[in-house]
């Protein structure tokens, strides 16, 4: 099994994270959840980013089945249940969202959700006790953290990151959207993540497959030794921006004289 807690630790010592990376698995056996002697079942109905916060803030983990979701959305994202009829007709949303029954059935039409039928049950939990292989591990910070995340998953075979943005239900854009691609997926949280989740107003949230996990620290650790760490320093914006300009990006004709020769960092 992999340490985990090491991962958490270089993460945060890098990051200076505010709350705790979360653990996420898909089970296809229910009954994993009480066999987790620290896992909690709500007694109360629950919003799937509700969740999430007692796990990254209240240092819980949790488990949770269809019968624990307050709204048919969470668990129909996360493939749990299949498509209920309020979201086939357009009903649900467009209450409050949309202008229309059209736009709200454009907005499901572009919702990306788990296929429904193999698993059957959620549990999160704290990433740095090692409480289980995750399937994905989600990362809140503020967009200073993030941008750093993205550069560090960028700084050996590059590529251009894709991100997307439904509007209001963001867990589809970052728990959904990496499960079926395999690939990091940032987002903004909406506005029930607030409302419900208390995501805060600086807090954006990364989700990254586990296996990304060994790219992710090379990359921090390697940017790290290059000067660019968090918190980012001002450099000021009423200076000669030109010494700075190469100690951030080697471009100074002024400071050529003074680059270090680039190895590769394997």
């Amino acid at each position: 099994m992999t340490d985990w807690s090491l991962f958490t630790k270089k993460l945060e010592q890098y990051l200076r994270l505010k709350t705790f990376p979360v653990a996420f698995k898909l089970l296809e056996d229910e009954n994993d959840l009480r066999a987790n002697k620290w896992c909690r079942i709500p007694d109360k109905n629950a919003t799937l980013c509700q969740l999430i916060t007692r796990v990254r803030c209240f240092d819980w983990t949790i488990g949770a089945t269809v019968e624990n979701f307050a709204t048919p959305i969470c668990p129909y994202m996360l493939g749990l249940t299949e498509k209920p009829q309020m979201v086939k007709d357009g009903t649900y949303r467009a209450i409050k969202w949309f202008k229309n029954i059209e736009d709200s059935k454009k907005f499901e039409e572009k919702f990306p959700t788990v296929p429904f039928g193999k698993y059957k049950a959620v549990m999160l939990a704290p990433l740095q006790y090692n409480p289980f292989e995750p399937d994905i591990i989600l990362i809140y910070g503020n967009p200073a953290q993030m941008i750093l995340m993205i550069n560090a998953l960028q700084y050996k075979d590059y590529e251009r990151f894709e991100f997307f943005c439904v509007g209001e239900s963001s867990c589809t854009d970052f728990i959904a959207q990496c499960y079926l691609t395999k690939k990091p997926s940032l987002s903004i949280p909406c506005y029930g993540e607030r409302r419900f989740g208390h995501a805060q107003d600086d807090e954006m949230v990364m989700a990254i497959p586990a296996d990304y996990h060994r790219k992710l620290i090379k990359g921090l650790e390697f940017l790290y030794k290059r000067g660019i760490r968090y918190p980012i320093p001002y450099f000021g914006a009423e200076v000669d921006p030109t010494p700075g300009l190469f100690d951030a990006y080697g471009g100074s004709r002024k400071y050529k004289k003074q680059r270090v020769k680039y190895k590769d960092p394997d």
